[in-house]
């Protein structure tokens, strides 16, 4: 090693050398230089910032050069995928016969989906560290067959998933690539163990799949769609009322549980039809409709803030606020409606003989 670049690890050099050092200015060799941007980086040291920027433009082929042959420690490896993106220089990197299964746990969030393929094939470190797996699966550029493979190998080489979830989980990734599943599905955390969140009796569990269910058009979702979402465990239908589509916001919106209804409605695809349609709903929690109230986007259609007034379920200020945005003919109908607060009752009673004066 470079005595500059020992130095430098033992934080003996002075500070404007170590500069000079972690900004490529010093005649050092290309590999002692790596562990020198490694240590700044991993340990965070004051010199990081001026250390990435220098990895970030280290010529493509310098760094080729610097890992041809033994590297140690590997935390020069770990440099480079940490912080480069190019397709080659990434598989040398993550085929080097030094790189350890420690280090590509922590690489992995790291890795452009272009890549991934080299780690989960690398068998041996994801049987050292199963997590590895975990991470791949998460990932948000790891594709469906990715996604498919990782879940045999937790079966037929970790032997972690029971048959029945495995062929579950398998069937559900073919129906996303078919088009007959939302792609959020393929996203779901697979449940590790057969127990579940919510103890559901036989009987109870009949009547809610022989009861139709309709979306806000008021057409009937399959029924194999509901008895997916009614097996799925609670953070498996969060994640889904988060990421899903129009079938599963429509059913996950009738869950009891506040965290599925409030990921209902932060789901970035929810449409203002279906916004529309929860604001009157009468079986949402009151923070779901605190949600919609705050979004100004919304608020300002009619229907959608109508709605929100007239759902006795809606806190009494946010009805109060926005009362006044309603029409003449509207007032009226609230005015003697007895299924909303009689104070929301007499406020719109006040406007309406303001307006006649």
């Amino acid at each position: 090693m470079h005595p500059l670049v020992q130095k430098f690890l033992d934080n003996q050099l002075p500070e404007p050398m170590a500069n000079a050092l972690v900004g490529g200015a010093l005649p050092v060799p290309p590999q002692d230089l790596l562990l020198a941007l490694a240590h700044a980086t991993f340990k965070e040291t004051p010199y990081a910032s001026k250390a990435l920027e220098t990895i970030q433009g280290m010529p493509e082929s310098l760094l080729s050069s610097a890992i041809v042959g033994p590297v140690n420690p590997p935390d020069i490896l770990g440099v480079i995928l940490v912080n480069r993106k190019e397709p080659a220089l990434l598989e040398a990197a993550l085929l080097h016969e030094n790189l350890n299964a420690v280090w590509m746990e922590k690489v992995v969030p790291h890795l452009p989906g272009s890549v991934l393929e080299i780690s989960l094939n690398n068998q041996v470190m994801w049987m050292e560290r199963p997590a590895i797996l975990d991470l791949l699966e998460t990932h948000p550029e790891a594709d469906y067959q990715i996604k498919r493979r990782i879940n045999e190998f937790r079966f037929d080489v970790l032997r972690l998933i029971p048959e029945e979830v495995k062929k579950e989980r398998l069937e559900i990734i073919d129906e996303v690539e078919a088009g007959k599943l939302d792609k959020a599905w393929a996203e779901l955390p697979i449940p590790m163990d057969a127990s579940d969140d919510e103890t559901i009796d036989e009987h109870t569990l009949r009547e809610r799949l022989l009861k139709p269910i309709l979306d806000d058009e008021g057409n009937e979702i399959s029924l194999s769609l509901t008895q997916r979402v009614m097996r799925l465990r609670t953070n498996q239908k969060i994640v889904l009322a988060l990421k899903g589509g129009k079938e599963e916001r429509t059913l996950l919106i009738r869950e009891a549980n506040r965290l599925v209804q409030v990921n209902v409605i932060r789901n970035g695809r929810i449409t203002e039809g279906e916004v529309a349609y929860i604001a009157q709903m009468r079986t949402v929690h009151d923070e779901v409709l605190r949600i919609i109230s705050q979004n100004r986007d919304w608020m300002k259609k009619y229907t959608i803030s109508k709605n929100l007034v007239q759902n006795p379920k809606t806190p009494l200020a946010i009805s109060i606020n926005h009362l006044k945005r309603m029409h003449e003919f509207d007032l009226k109908l609230m005015s003697a409606d007895r299924n909303i607060a009689e104070i929301l009752r007499r406020e719109a009673k006040r406007m309406l003989e303001g307006k006649g004066r």
